[in-house]
């Protein structure tokens, strides 16, 4: 009788501390993000793991504490056994024996049977440790308050928390680990993840249409002139100028110019430009995607014109520019990757100097550096000089041959990835 009493103190015990053990893995290995959705449709079971997780450091404390305490009575109660029942070799085997079962059975089992089903046993044992941790809090305290101690006599600060830059970090990774097997709207997901995440990081300067491509107005041509220009631009909105092309003085909005025209039954002589103007929206070009696109909705503006330190004309940029950045380029049913891109049947590619960098990373998935808005700006950084026509050089794994120049401009680039880095496109 005594033996098998014995012996189901020593199985419970295990399991107990099993459990224990295994509960801790579930609550530190839980998703945060799957939970809070949980909690938002209304699971209390949920709100207690977040709970936990909110304070982790006290909620691991009282796991380890309830997990040693276990593990400490099975020493005890084995060798208050042995002592009176047992000879000196029996309790080496016992030991031994009870050894190979508490680091199987008390550690190794359960936390690969919880990492298995990881959420439904951290819903399951979250209210029992939520309140474990109550009832154990004076405890904690002071076991933490003497673990903090010794951290201050090593002088190792106790910084506590992820910073912002670890969480966004933690999310590309989450993003990355998403399945996709080759499946390329699963992959376009993740790249509207990870577009997403960038925003915050990326200045107007890369997606800005340049001002060289942009379509500006002087106020001094005569109306006729104006409406021409209007009706063959593709722009919704155009910069007037006064004087010189850097003094921009109004916005026209090409809708806004024909309505008013119609209004006058196309009488051009009754429209007045410079009251049809809105005014101009000023923005630096150091300035984040993240941020003009709040702006874009504060002020319920879709377009501004980005200077430089100078104040200098650089170009524009739109809503629909930041949204390109994340749901990728908008094209027709003809068009098949990015504007100014052709693709050879040698895998190479022919591209203008003003492309962004960032387009060709997303649209072939490469990986040149991005310091540089374009094409142009970081073969220029690179090699030092504006190139001649012919010249080729091989930068970041990468053939980049000059096939235009313009002035002091590079026209086109021919562009040719090594052979671990083949263009990814559409068929």
């Amino acid at each position: 009788m005594v033996y098998f009493l014995f012996f189901i103190g020593i199985f419970c015990s295990i399991v107990l501390a099993g459990f224990i053990s295994g509960s801790e893995t579930a609550v530190t290995s839980a998703s945060r993000a799957y939970l809070y959705h949980l909690a938002k449709k209304g699971n209390k079971r949920a709100e207690k793991v977040i709970a936990l997780h909110e304070n982790l450091s006290t909620s691991i404390s009282t796991i380890l504490i309830l997990n040693q305490l276990v593990l400490y009575l099975i020493p005890i109660g084995s060798t208050l056994f042995s002592v009176k029942y047992l000879t000196t070799v029996e309790t080496a085997v016992l030991q031994t024996v009870l050894a190979f079962l508490i680091v199987i059975y008390a550690e190794i089992f359960p936390k690969m049977l919880v990492i298995k089903f990881t959420i439904p046993f951290a819903l399951f044992v979250g209210p029992i440790f939520f309140r474990a941790v109550l009832i154990m809090k004076p405890i904690t305290t002071v076991l933490e308050l003497c673990a903090k101690y010794t951290l201050k006599i090593m002088r190792i600060r106790d910084e506590g928390g992820r910073s912002s830059e670890q969480t966004d970090e933690e999310l590309r990774g989450a993003i990355e680990m998403r399945p996709s097997k080759g499946d390329k709207e699963e992959e376009q997901k993740k790249n509207m993840l990870k577009s997403v995440l960038d925003l915050g990081e990326v200045s107007v300067s890369h997606i800005m249409v340049h001002r060289k491509n942009l379509v500006t107005i002087s106020t001094s041509l005569p109306i006729k002139k104006i409406a021409d220009t209007l009706s063959s631009c593709h722009f919704s909105r155009v910069p007037l100028w006064k004087d010189n092309p850097e003094n921009i003085i109004g916005i026209l909005k090409t809708k806004t110019f024909f309505q008013t025209l119609q209004l006058q039954d196309g009488n051009l002589d009754m429209i007045k430009i410079d009251q049809l103007a809105s005014p101009p929206w000023f923005i630096p070009d150091t300035k984040h995607l993240l941020d003009q696109l709040q702006d874009f909705r504060k002020k319920r503006e879709h377009f501004a014109l980005v200077v430089d330190e100078y104040g200098d004309l650089q170009g524009c940029i739109t809503l629909e520019d930041i949204l390109e950045e994340i749901v990728g380029e908008i094209v027709d049913e003809y068009d098949t990757m990015t504007n100014g891109v052709k693709l050879q049947a040698d895998g190479s590619i022919i591209a203008e100097g003003m492309t962004p960098i960032r387009d060709l990373n997303r649209d072939f998935d490469w990986d040149l550096p991005e310091e540089e808005a374009t094409i142009a700006g970081y073969i220029m950084r690179e090699v030092r000089k504006i190139p001649d026509v012919g010249q080729t050089y091989v930068l970041s794994g990468f053939k980049m041959e000059i096939l235009k120049r313009q002035r002091n401009q590079i026209g086109l680039v021919k562009i040719t990835p090594s052979s671990h880095q083949v263009p990814m496109f559409d068929a």
